[in-house]
C-alpha cells in the first residue's frame, strides 16, 4: 500500500514544482482582497490536494494503470485505501509548502505574510479534504476519470464557492430560522469546537465513502 502512494507521488514530479510555485503566487494574488493568509494556509493546501489527486487519476486512466495493478498480487481494497490515504499525504505536502513560504515571507517582512499557520487552519483544510475525497472517489471508481471530468470541475467550484455563498445568504436572510439557529451555534461555541465537529463529520463521511468505494471497486470488471 505504501508503494502505491509513493508511485502516485513519483509520477508527479512536475506537479511538485507547479504546486510549489502556486503556493508562492497565491498570497500575492489574494493580497489586495485581504485574503492572503487564507489563500496561503487554507486554499493552497486544498488546491494542492485537488491537483495531485486528479492528476494521479488522470495518469492512471491514460496509462491503464488499473489493468496493471489488478494483474499484481494486490488486494483491490488496498488500492482503494491507498488512494484515500494519498489525499492526506498531498494535504501534508501542501502544509509543508505553506509553512515554508509563510516562514520565508515573514522573515522578509512582506506585507502579505502576517501570521503563521494555526491549528484551526489545519482542521479546516482536513475537513475540506475529507469531504472532497468522500465525493470524488466513489464516482471515480465507478465511472473512471474521463467520464467524471465535469463532475470534478463542479466539485471544485462547489468546495470553493459554497462557503462564500452560504455566508452571503446568511447575511441577506438574517430572519431565516435556520440562519438564526446557525448564528446561535456560532455565537455560543468556540471556533475550536466548531471546527472539531466539522472535522469529525468529515471523517465520518470519509470512512463511509471509503467503504462504498471498496464495494464498488471489488465488484468492478476490467
Amino acid at each position: 500500500m505504501f508503494n502505491l502512494i509513493v508511485k502516485d507521488i513519483a509520477i508527479q514530479k512536475k506537479t511538485l514544482l507547479y504546486t510549489f510555485l502556486y503556493t508562492i503566487f497565491a498570497p500575492f494574488a489574494f493580497f489586495l482582497m485581504g485574503q492572503s493568509d487564507f489563500s496561503l494556509y487554507v486554499l493552497s493546501p486544498v488546491a494542492i490536494t485537488y491537483m495531485f489527486t486528479t492528476f494521479a487519476a488522470s495518469f492512471d486512466e491514460k496509462n491503464k494503470s488499473e489493468l496493471v495493478l489488478n494483474s499484481l498480487p494486490l488486494k483491490r481494497s488496498d488500492i482503494v485505501i491507498s488512494k484515500y490515504i494519498s489525499t492526506l499525504v498531498y494535504a501534508f505536502i501542501g502544509f509543508v509548502y505553506s509553512i515554508f513560504i509563510g516562514f520565508i515571507g515573514k522573515a522578509t517582512r512582506l506585507p502579505m505574510f502576517t501570521r503563521s499557520i494555526s491549528l484551526l487552519d489545519i482542521i479546516f483544510v482536513l475537513t475540506i479534504v475529507f469531504i472532497f475525497a468522500s465525493l470524488f472517489f466513489p464516482v471515480y471508481f465507478k465511472f473512471g476519470f474521463i467520464k467524471t471530468k465535469l463532475f470534478d470541475t463542479m466539485l471544485l467550484m462547489l468546495i470553493v464557492l459554497l462557503p462564500s455563498l452560504a455566508i452571503q445568504y446568511a447575511n441577506e436572510s438574517p430572519n431565516n430560522i435556520f440562519v438564526q439557529k446557525f448564528n446561535y451555534f456560532i455565537n455560543t461555541t468556540s471556533s475550536f469546537t466548531q471546527n472539531s465537529l466539522a472535522l469529525i463529520t468529515g471523517s465520518i463521511f470519509f470512512l463511509i465513502s471509503l467503504m462504498i468505494s471498496i464495494h464498488i471497486y471489488n465488484n468492478k470488471e476490467f
